[in-house]
């Protein structure tokens, strides 16, 4: 009826008590008929049970209030729940391509030793059709993962050529900047020679020297006018102001001349100063562009090397993944039986290297014989045996 099921449950659950208690006895806290919650792990497990059975008992006594300790009949009672709640092993099997090839294997050899070809034969063309098909995923999803990881090289290239830009454009960028303040440090110093220059001549200007001619008229002149002649006075008096005042304009222009010289000077020589200046800071930034180019240059270079690297490391990782895809599609149960054992992430990554621990041995081989098989009348290595008397009696 309904109630059988439940009702054997407890009769087993009753016949375990005794073992159960034993092996409680060993975990017993003081005698105290409680054990502490760090070992109840390690109870659970010595009575037969896996671990994380034990973890999830511990957790749950957790929950349910207990702190430090529990009691023998609460870790009882909580273990035989959470095995009533956890799945069984068919449940917790997931199907995966290698599972159905288990089980397609599996109904094959069952076919044949039934005598059933029409469907063993059945079975194995779904065999070879879903194993040809699940190589062609792999090798795709191998495919996908290196394109990924080419683009991630590329993009990562590609930044950091930016930033190889970017640092180049700030650097010149200063050295511009630099430079035109040179430019404006030596204009504002030319600016002020020049201004000094200009007070200088100011101030060296000289008193006007009047030539022996016009000294002698003056004396002639004062003479005259001493004698009462003012009329020839006047007259002496005209013709030396004609004499200085032509005198004057002649010294003013010989002066202006040798400023205008003295200018003309240091213009030029201040022009060729600015374009010295001018001359280094082009050759410089021509320096400066011709290194930026041999970076440049040497950057993309080493990419391209890299990429070309990553290229064949790719193109071996692939014959390898590729490899080990046939050895683990041709041997599903050793290779379900590799990931059981091993984390799926290192089984990934020992396939991509051809470095599987156990299937890694395994050659591929198509349909063959077994390696016991005897060939009939007696022929061995290509030759037939001598027939004995008994033979041919």
């Amino acid at each position: 009826g309904p109630k059988s099921g439940p009702a054997a449950s407890d009769a087993a659950y009753r016949t375990q008590i005794g073992s159960i208690q034993q092996i409680f006895s060993a975990f017993d806290h003081e005698s105290s008929g409680t054990v502490k919650l760090t070992r109840v792990p390690e109870l659970i497990t010595s009575l037969g049970r896996e671990l994380w059975l034990g973890k999830e008992v511990a957790r749950q006594l957790t929950s349910a209030g207990n702190v430090d300790f529990a009691s023998f009949e609460d870790v009882v009672r909580t273990l035989k729940k959470v095995e009533e709640a956890a799945p069984s092993e068919q449940e917790l099997e997931t199907t995966t391509p290698l599972t159905l090839l288990k089980r397609l294997g599996a109904y094959r050899k069952k076919c044949e030793a039934s005598g059933d070809y029409v469907e063993a034969q059945k079975a194995r063309n779904k065999y070879e059709d879903l194993r040809r098909r699940e190589e062609e995923r792999q090798r795709r999803l191998v495919e996908q993962a290196q394109h990924h990881e080419m683009e991630e090289v590329e993009q990562a290239q590609k930044q950091q050529f930016l930033s190889f830009s970017a640092a180049w454009d700030k650097y010149m960028a200063d050295y511009e900047a630099t430079a035109y303040m040179s430019l404006e440090r030596l204009k504002d110093q030319h600016n002020n020679e020049f201004t000094s220059f200009q007070e200088k001549i100011r101030k060296q200007v000289k008193a006007h020297k009047c030539s022996r001619e016009l000294l002698e008229l003056r004396r002639k002149q004062e003479a005259l006018a001493k004698l009462g002649k003012y009329e020839e006075a006047y007259k002496v008096k005209e013709s030396g102001d004609h004499l200085e005042q032509w005198e004057y304009v002649r010294s003013q222009s010989v002066v202006n001349d040798s400023a205008r010289r003295h200018e003309a000077r240091l213009k030029d020589q201040q022009q060729k100063a600015l374009a010295a200046l001018l001359k280094r800071i082009q050759r410089d930034r021509s320096e400066q562009i011709r290194h930026r180019q041999q970076d440049s240059q040497r950057l993309i270079q080493r990419n391209k090397n890299l990429k070309v690297d990553l290229s064949k490391k790719q193109h071996l990782e692939f014959s390898r993944a590729e490899a080990a895809i046939k050895s683990i599609l041709s041997q599903p149960e050793h290779a379900q039986k590799l990931l059981d054992e091993n984390d799926p992430a290192y089984v990934a990554r020992s396939a991509a290297l051809g470095e599987l621990p156990i299937l890694g041995r395994i050659k591929w081989k198509g349909p063959s014989l077994p390696e016991s098989y005897q060939p009939p009348g007696g022929i061995s290595r290509g030759q037939v045996a001598p027939r004995s008397r008994a033979d041919e009696v």
